[in-house]
């Protein structure tokens, strides 16, 4: 009598992914989120092979291998949000395990990886303790990837309450490309909302290239913006107040110097030229002086660029046979934002004596 037995099939171990990510790189347990496999380095694996995720931390919502999608250039995703997927609120989420655990592999499990796991991070509480007014994530986000900012209106003084829904009014590289909060537009409105996640904290998510429009070419060095409250008032739509401005540096820009001011001489007679520079400005930046001495005033223009702006006062000509004790300097640049603005006194030079 012949006596079959069932064949055991041999399993491959596929090469773990070169890496894992989320978009976006900051969610809430009860918000979709999209997990992202790169498995560039894995000669097991065919471009476009069908691949399924086994799942067992915090717990496997099907009891069967869930099928995941290919999206070009060897790289799988899943989409999904853990609260509706797993069938768990966000604590039992956070209490189960500190990670997802799981592996990839074919439907036979013939080929699988090893244990892989993502963190599970509270990055709202985390963000809330942190004390800042704003963060963003991921630290490498690209000119076309997501990117993911959040804003506690709790630490900006008289923004709370709200009347109604808060809004991104913001630019790149300084504003040289813009996407304004223009409240009497809803679409707009929509387009720039923060989603308010409870307690004062908003959070949202971008992709800059497409949020302000520009061309895969375009250079970014920096996005500006600022939180502005919108009034709720469908008739007369109109800000209802804002934040201070928030600069977010692009990856791989040198973080640039703070502005220096600086007078010379240091300390300045009613026999000096006074010399008043200021460096590292903000691009585009066009700074300007008033200086008042008794009932004399001069205004000028700094001259210069964004490394350096200067301007030369000669103050033993311009407040001549003037009996005054101090200057009182103030600086601005063109859009009204003070730069300077105290008095600078005057020492006394003694007279040389004469033989």
């Amino acid at each position: 009598m012949l006596l079959l037995l069932p064949t055991l099939k041999a399993q491959e171990a596929i090469t773990n992914p070169d890496r894992m990510w989320t978009v976006p790189a900051v969610y809430t347990m009860d918000e979709p989120v999209t997990w992202y496999f790169d498995f560039a380095s894995a000669p097991q694996l065919a471009d476009g092979e069908a691949l399924y995720l086994w799942i067992w931390a915090p717990t496997n919502p099907t009891g069967t291998p869930i099928p995941i999608t290919y999206n070009g250039d060897r790289i799988w995703s899943i989409s999904f949000t853990p609260t509706e997927f797993f069938g768990m609120t966000v604590e039992e989420l956070f209490a189960n395990t500190e990670a997802f655990y799981f592996l990839l592999r074919d439907l036979d499990a013939t080929k699988l990886t090893g244990t892989l796991s993502l963190p599970k991070v509270d990055y709202i509480k985390n963000f809330v303790e942190s004390g800042k007014q704003i963060n963003f994530a991921p630290s490498d986000f690209q000119l076309g990837s997501t990117l993911s900012i959040l804003f506690n209106a709790n630490l900006v003084d008289g923004f709370l309450p709200a009347p109604a829904t808060v809004h991104m009014h913001g630019g790149l590289n300084n504003w040289d490309a813009q996407q304004q909060f223009q409240a009497w537009l809803p679409e707009i409105r929509e387009k720039t909302a923060f989603r308010h996640i409870g307690n004062g904290i908003y959070k949202k998510d971008l992709v800059p290239q497409t949020y302000f429009g520009v061309t895969e070419e375009y250079e970014m060095e920096n996005m500006v913006f600022l939180a502005v409250k919108y009034n709720g008032n469908e008739a007369s739509p109109d800000w209802a107040g804002a934040s201070p401005d928030y600069q977010i540096i692009a990856p791989g820009v040198p973080e640039p110097l703070p502005p220096s001011l600086s007078f010379f001489p240091l300390k300045i007679s009613i026999n000096d030229i006074l010399v008043i520079t200021r460096d590292n400005n903000v691009r585009g930046q066009r700074l300007t002086y008033t200086i008042t001495g008794g009932s004399k005033t001069l205004t000028g223009d700094m001259e210069g660029a964004m490394a350096r702006q200067r301007a030369f006062v000669n103050v033993a000509h311009e407040f001549k046979g003037m009996a005054i004790s101090s200057l009182h300097i103030l600086i601005k640049d063109q859009n009204g934002i003070t730069i300077y603005d105290e008095d600078m006194p005057l020492v006394t030079v003694d007279n040389p004596i004469k033989n």
